[in-house]
């Protein structure tokens, strides 16, 4: 192994993010100079014109080489979906279910989904950043979780399985590390992680059948690495320690059991699941078997993760050979993978080809929840466009500007369309019903678990149009499980839609379907009834 001093090792283990501007490389530069961190993440703050943060990462990466004598892995959440950290000049990516529901029925194959990620790979590489933290491996069999969902690739785990592998292929195939999350799984949880701690109360039976099935395909596809879940898992680990600093977790489940020998990397250390709940939390966090610890936001938190590492190793708290262990997965990873900080390579961004294949899986992923027939609107109709918001922590980007509405004025559709906040209140709602005419309505849903007044919306509008005859229709343009507030609430005889993501491309996938140019192709792969 490359002689490294022990500081020098324990940067290593260290992912740390910083803030944005010209502020945020002078806070990052002033970390790197009092400790070798050797790793850096990236989040929307950090976005900018694509040459221009090409310079600076590998201006920053040449730095940490300097400091370190090993190239840095430059990390980021670019999940697709609803989880996009850079969007400018690259190809919009659709989120994992979305794929899944193109794959079950709009005729995209596994082929497509690995060459998808292979482009986000290849344009990720050519910025510098070479570790992407996903596919997302969880299996969402909880219409309640709040944080996954639509993140998810689905609630058949072989099904995910297949979906995680082709996604992980690409990416590798590019040369970009790919990251399956969030072990032993996220999927069955109705707390996010970033706000408060959630327990998975499954039988280990249950979680060797639905959460791990993923898992065990990408450890026997040597996925590069794996990240922890801040969840309590009581089958694993009945003391009340979430997965990332239990050691029947990760080195008794994860390493002894189902024999992964990659890079296991936490969440982010300064969630409200860990942060201010658990002491110490670096120390236990490699004690339980971690080789990188993300520290995403706060300097003086990533200078305690390094200090508390140092400390435990020079106080007998974790052997150094502890340590080294770790090192000697992240530095073969880095040999692997980590792109050159000597010379960027030409920018490799959104070719045509690319931007349509991912057109093409967006539009083939819009789905029938409630397969009756949708109205006809070649002679108009009132379209109710509820605007999207930022919903959960893993969320950090601002939602586009793009929507259907605006898309189908773009057009010069017939329909006559209302945007309203996804709060409407009940004078709003009144006013809507006022609306009503004769045509047909289509009312946009966004995430109604999270508004009461959409359901309250829906009531009112359901009764209205059918007091006055009017046909109507409904569209989620985020969560399928919203079709079961819709039935709930008297919507249950009548058309729902659905296209899993609010982004640039669902807007206009959806906007074609409503303008009559674009068939309903997709198939939904999550029941919209209860947690199984």
């Amino acid at each position: 192994m490359l002689t490294l001093t022990l500081e020098q090792k324990i940067g290593q283990m260290l992912l740390i993010g910083y803030p944005g501007g010209a502020e945020g490389e002078v806070i990052l530069r002033r970390v790197l100079e009092g400790r070798p961190m050797g790793n850096l993440i990236l989040f929307a703050r950090n976005a900018g014109e694509p040459s221009a943060l090409q310079e600076q990462l590998f201006s920053l990466r040449a730095l940490i080489e300097e400091r370190t004598c090993v190239p840095p892995l430059v990390a980021m959440d670019q999940e697709g979906g609803i989880v996009v950290r850079l969007n400018e000049g690259l190809t919009p990516l659709p989120g994992a279910m979305s794929i899944a529901a193109a794959l079950g029925g709009g005729g995209i194959t596994l082929a497509d989904v690995e060459a998808l990620a292979s482009v986000a790979g290849s344009e990720l590489r050519s910025l510098g950043v070479d570790w992407n933290l996903a596919p997302v491996a969880d299996v969402n069999v909880n219409p309640d979780n709040p944080v996954i969902g639509v993140r998810s690739f689905g609630e058949d785990p072989s099904r995910v399985a297949d979906l995680v592998s082709a996604y992980a292929r690409g990416l590798h195939r590019s040369g970009v590390v790919a990251t399956a999350k969030h072990f032993p799984g996220h999927g069955d949880t109705n707390v996010d992680s970033h706000l408060g701690l959630p327990t998975v109360n499954a039988t280990l039976e249950r979680l060797d059948s639905v959460e791990l099935l993923p898992f065990r395909r990408l450890i026997a596809e040597d996925v590069g690495s794996i990240m922890t879940a801040h969840v309590l898992f009581p089958a694993v680990e009945p003391d009340p320690v979430p997965a990332t600093l239990s050691h029947r977790v990760l080195t008794g489940l994860l390493r002894e059991r189902l024999g992964y020998r990659g890079v296991i990397v936490t969440d982010c250390l300064e969630m409200k699941a860990v942060d201010g709940r658990y002491e110490d939390l670096a120390v236990r966090a490699v004690l339980a078997g971690a080789d990188v610890l993300c520290v995403s936001h706060t300097a003086f938190k990533q200078e305690a993760a390094f200090d508390s590492l140092l400390a435990a190793v020079l106080g007998g708290v974790i052997p150094e050979s502890r340590i080294d262990e770790s090192v000697a997965r992240i530095l073969a990873l880095k040999q692997a993978t980590a792109a050159s900080t000597k010379t960027a390579p030409a920018l490799a961004l959104a070719a045509a080809s690319s931007v349509e294949l991912a057109a093409r899986i967006s539009s083939a992923s819009i789905s029938p929840l409630v397969a009756t027939a949708f109205p006809d609107l070649s002679r108009g109709g009132l379209y109710i466009d509820l605007k999207p918001a930022t919903l959960t922590g893993a969320e950090d980007r601002r939602i586009e500007s793009v929507t259907v509405s605006g898309v189908l004025a773009e057009t010069g559709s017939a329909l006559d369309c209302v945007v309203l906040p996804c709060d409407p209140d009940d004078k709003a709602i009144e006013a809507l019903v006022a609306r009503i005419g004769t045509v047909p309505v289509i009312i946009s849903v966004y995430a109604m678990s999270r508004y009461p007044e959409q359901e309250r919306l829906v009531q009112r509008m359901t009764a209205a149009c059918a007091g006055k005859g009017v046909p109507l229709a409904f569209i989620s343009m985020r969560e399928p499980y919203d079709a079961r507030i819709i039935v709930r609430s008297g919507g249950g005889n009548h058309a729902v839609l659905c296209a899993y993501e609010y982004t640039n491309l669902s807007a206009r996938a959806m906007a074609r379907v409503l303008a009559g140019t674009a068939t309903v192709r997709g198939s939904c792969p999550v029941r919209i009834t209860a947690p199984v």
